[in-house]
């Protein structure tokens, strides 16, 4: 059975076809005239009417003009339409070679010539009614995976939930009880995977660096570093210095290493690979006898030499300073004891006391001031009233 809003749509559009009233702009309603009522035989002629309707109006149509709302009619159809009707839509499209009105309307609109740009816009305007408007992706409340989430509302809170502070709470500690299961009971079995540690050889002078997150997928996962020092490749002095020159600002004159990395390609394999061609190319250039580079001075510029503090000598706990330290400290030791004996040392311990309980005098009798002080108007003012008393 056909949809009520198709059928709506399909009648306001064949009314809309039969009047061909020019399209106005979406902010406004949309006009539609009236068809004239045909008028009896008489002598007046065509001309007085059409005057009198001048008058009316500002465009020479007078009443004839009605403001039509695309909503209301389609309101109106949808109430006054029955299954009758519908089933009546179904057998006029089944007639025509259609399966239902909704693809008979499609087709007839595709195939029009005539399908005019107002047509089309009818027709949106139809649509959107019906389907709403579009979601606001920057709205506050959208989801990708909700899609009734077409606007910025949102029911009230019914206090039946925790506030998204508390969520987040929440998932911070399931993440934190997630990796304490990882420690507890999957990293134990790891051990079983260890193996010795084994020093490299004079032949592995490459050191490399991989970068890793875990499992996660991440950009900077397929970098790879290499660092070497030209002396550890079997070069001669000469080979050694022209392979320094060539590396340029990658050759740390302090660590004396070449460092290089590589992130140009997608996998780390492809990237170590090559690192290694780029170190075998950098090899064979500096064992090339033809020119060895010897007048190119070895270009230092990019590095900076920062001095670094050091301790000095002087502070250094050797033993004489040890035996020397522990003189000095049993010669103030006996001097102590001399002054004590005298009553000469003097006791900080004590001082402090004496200070503590001088204060505290002081503020009692400060207070037993104020407290006399205080009570000497009482006094004067019981003497007065006695006085009066007498009287």
């Amino acid at each position: 059975m056909a949809s009520a809003s198709s059928a709506g749509r399909l009648c306001a559009l064949a009314c809309r076809r039969a009047l061909r009233v020019p399209r106005m702009p979406r902010t406004q309603p949309i006009a539609w005239r009236a068809p004239a009522a045909n008028r009896a035989f008489t002598s007046s002629p065509r001309q007085l009417a059409d005057k009198n309707a001048d008058q009316d109006g500002e465009d020479g149509d007078g009443g004839l003009y009605k403001t039509l709302d695309l909503k209301l009619m389609n309101k109106s159809f949808l109430e006054s339409v029955t299954p009758e009707s519908l089933k009546q839509l179904d057998e006029l499209a089944k007639s025509n070679g259609y399966t239902s009105v909704e693809e008979y309307l499609e087709a007839t609109l595709r195939e029009t010539p005539g399908w005019a740009s107002e047509d089309r816009a009818l027709e949106e305007d139809l649509y959107r009614d019906d389907v709403g408007e579009k979601p606001n992706k920057s709205s506050f409340w959208f989801d990708e995976d909700d899609p009734e989430t077409n606007s910025e509302e949102h029911d009230e809170f019914d206090e039946d939930d925790i506030t998204s502070m508390a969520h987040g709470k929440l998932d911070e500690m399931r993440d934190m009880r997630h990796y304490a299961r990882l420690a507890i009971w999957e990293m134990p079995l790891l051990a079983k995977f260890a193996k010795p540690f084994v020093p490299p050889t004079e032949k592995q002078v490459l050191r490399w660096r991989y970068t890793t997150y875990m499992g996660e997928s991440h950009p900077a996962e397929k970098k790879v570093v290499v660092q070497f020092a030209p002396d550890d490749l079997g070069l001669t002095d000469v080979q050694a210095e022209k392979l320094k020159k060539l590396a340029g600002p990658r050759y740390n004159p302090e660590t004396e290493l070449v460092k290089m990395a590589c992130e140009s390609f997608e996998h780390q394999a492809q990237n170590k690979q090559y690192l290694v061609n780029l170190v075998n190319d950098l090899i064979t250039a500096a064992k090339d006898p033809k020119d060895t580079f010897a007048d190119v001075p070895l270009d230092l510029r990019h590095h900076k030499f920062e001095p670094k503090p050091q301790f000095p000598k002087e502070w250094r706990l050797t033993e004489e300073r040890r035996k020397e330290l522990a003189e000095h400290r049993q010669q103030a030791a006996i001097a102590d004891a001399k002054r004590a004996e005298d009553g000469l040392l003097v006791d900080g311990q004590k001082l402090i006391d004496n200070f503590l309980i001088q204060k505290l005098a002081e503020e009692q009798e400060k207070e037993k001031v104020a407290e006399l002080v205080a009570a000497a108007p009482r006094g004067k003012a019981a003497g007065g009233a006695a006085r009066g008393a007498r009287r």
